[in-house]
């Protein structure tokens, strides 16, 4: 009995998965991610020994962490999970660019690749998380074999592009995320971008005056979705008192105004995605909290499922 029950919790998140998330209830979602058997959470993720500052694409959409613009000789693992909606082929792009101490700004093909021992080194990993372990995952990693070819520029350039096809084949989910959303280069550019400030003036507006029940809300399925993904189970600390205290301390009375100048409206996922990103301090952020002691910063991937006459929040 309790197999059948289990079966049939399975059976309607799967469904609800391929069609209308938004219907699932966070207990739903927990459960479901608690049925999945810790041998199938798998994680995907791109492990970097990087030469030269860089920028990093999945699917057309960058990767997150240390502001997007990473430096020389950082040493990162990137989880693709959180923008990984499904299994099959998925597109890795990987943006070189020259060293913070080239005087003309151009990236050398020996900033690259130099010999086989002083190079770029870029791994596609899999592996189970396990906060016991000593280095968070179970198991070993195969290095060797999961190396990607890094081919250097022909000659000096102002930055390098490589892209990778990745084959994604265990994931235990399936995401709606931005697959049934609205092609927002088809919208006439000024449009889209009134559209989306005032959509993140809403946001902001929201976060200022510390009405965290509304902007909460507007999360609700990116947080979703990205509990799947991750499998955390714990979705309800999204909707925590400890959560809606942090955000008011940082936030009420607190957010920059947003100024047009200071912003660039971005699109990614070949159109299915927009964002606002600053230009100047904070560059790729969004929205910026300032607070006596520090500062907050909080991104937004927007999407506009089609059939929808407004914008939710899908991503960070």
């Amino acid at each position: 009995m309790k197999l059948l029950k289990l079966l049939f919790v399975c059976s309607i998140f799967t469904s609800c998965a391929q069609t209308s998330q938004n219907t699932t209830t966070s207990t739903d979602t927990m459960k479901y991610i608690k049925s999945i058997p810790k041998e199938k959470q798998i994680t995907y993720a791109i492990h970097i020994n990087a030469k030269t500052p860089y920028e990093i694409y999945i699917d057309d959409i960058p990767l997150p962490g240390f502001g997007r613009y990473y430096e020389s000789g950082m040493n990162a693992t990137l989880e693709l999970n959180p923008y990984l909606l499904k299994n099959g082929m998925h597109k890795l792009k990987v943006r070189y660019l020259p060293l913070e101490t080239a005087k003309d700004s151009l990236l050398y093909p020996g900033d690259v690749y130099h010999n086989k021992d002083a190079k770029w080194n870029i791994f596609f990993v899999s592996y189970i998380k396990n906060k016991n372990a000593s280095l968070g995952y179970e198991g070993e990693i195969d290095y060797e074999n999961s190396s990607l070819e890094i081919i250097p520029p022909p000659k000096p350039v102002p930055f390098w592009e490589q892209e990778f096809d990745l084959e994604i084949k265990e994931l235990p989910y399936t995401l709606t995320g931005w697959s049934k959303s609205e092609d927002l280069s088809k919208i006439d550019k000024e449009e889209l971008k009134k559209q989306v400030f005032q959509f993140y003036q809403k946001i902001r507006t929201l976060m200022h005056h510390g009405k965290v029940e509304e902007y909460i809300a507007l999360n609700k399925q990116k947080n979703k979705e990205i509990s799947i993904a991750t499998y955390d189970d714990d979705l309800d600390w999204y909707t925590s008192d400890e959560r809606k205290k942090e955000l008011i301390n940082d936030c009420k009375g607190n957010m920059w105004v947003i100024e047009e100048s200071k912003y660039l409206l971005k699109t990614y996922a070949f159109g299915k995605i927009v964002a606002l990103e600053r230009v100047d301090n904070f560059k790729n952020k969004g929205l910026i909290a300032e607070t006596e002691t520090d500062y907050w910063y909080y991104s937004f991937k927007l999407h506009k499922p089609v059939g929808s006459d407004t914008f939710e929040i899908i991503r960070k």
